[in-house]
């Protein structure tokens, strides 16, 4: 017998040729969505003054009183629309209906306490809206609720009601839910020039040895006295008791920021030396 030996013959694999990657052509920006509608844009801050009337007497002007409310509070409170939405006219008022100090409320987004300061601007409008319903309320009745379903106003409704009025009005900013909010923040910064005296905390933080700063400001009430003084500057400016009318935009650079930002900075510095 023969002894054969069987030869394989490898079958070539063709090497697959890479493709050359097509370098994607970027289209210029635009403000619409492919089907046409507009996309969505950031809300700005009011710029002046005028800006919070021009607001305020639309909704009053059409008798909107829940509306009108609701942008005064927002505007006060600088809450998320997702929280101001879910307040009920307890939060705000005793049993007595007589107002309330303080609104404690946990907010949605970061589970935190939120501890507000009900100043007269909130009063005075909660006031006179129950004065359009002649004190026809309960206490469990939420502040902004739906005329239909007596539920609460959903955040897409805060939304439409606000930028409908902006763009009846024609202001030159782009006016949303979160209008209220950076509004709130920027009139701050414009109208409360309070100043922290951070040599005193520098040495009451060694007097209790506390590691932080921040410890030592809240064993103090230091934060909450600043976040009240700063409501009550909002307030006066809503009320149309403050001199300031153009509201400077919110930087870095700003002395208004730097008058606590930039002296806690400081005493971080001083600190690690």
């Amino acid at each position: 017998m023969y002894n054969t030996q069987k030869i394989i013959i490898p079958i070539p694999v063709p090497i697959p040729v890479k493709q050359p990657k097509l370098i994607k052509q970027q289209l210029p920006y635009s403000e619409f969505k492919s089907d046409g509608k507009p996309k969505p844009q950031a809300a700005d801050s009011i710029r002046s003054y005028d800006d919070f009337v021009a607001i305020q007497n639309y909704f009053l002007n059409k008798g909107q009183m829940r509306n009108w409310m609701m942008w005064v509070i927002g505007v006060n409170f600088g809450l998320r629309i997702s929280d101001l939405s879910q307040l009920k006219f307890h939060h705000l008022l005793n049993p007595d209906n007589t107002f309330r100090e303080r609104l404690k409320i946990i907010e949605q987004k970061t589970s935190k306490l939120n501890d507000i300061l009900i100043t007269e601007a909130v009063n005075s409008a909660v006031s006179q809206y129950l004065d359009s319903l002649d004190w026809q309320f309960e206490l469990n009745d939420y502040l902004f609720a739906s005329r239909k379903t007596k539920l609460n106003i959903c955040t897409r409704s805060g939304w439409r009601i606000l930028s409908e009025a902006g763009e009846a009005l024609g202001l030159s900013i782009n006016i949303g839910s979160h209008t209220m909010r950076k509004s709130f923040l920027n009139i701050a910064a414009s109208t409360n020039k309070s100043k922290i005296d951070m040599n005193a905390i520098a040495t009451m933080q060694y007097l209790c040895n506390h590691a932080d700063q921040r410890v030592t400001m809240k064993y103090l009430s230091i934060f909450e006295q600043v976040s009240d003084k700063a409501r009550i500057a909002v307030s006066d400016f809503t009320l149309g008791k403050s001199a300031v009318n153009e509201l400077a935009p919110i930087t870095y650079e700003d002395s208004s920021l730097q008058d606590v930002v930039g002296l806690l900075n400081e005493l971080k510095m001083k600190l690690s030396d």
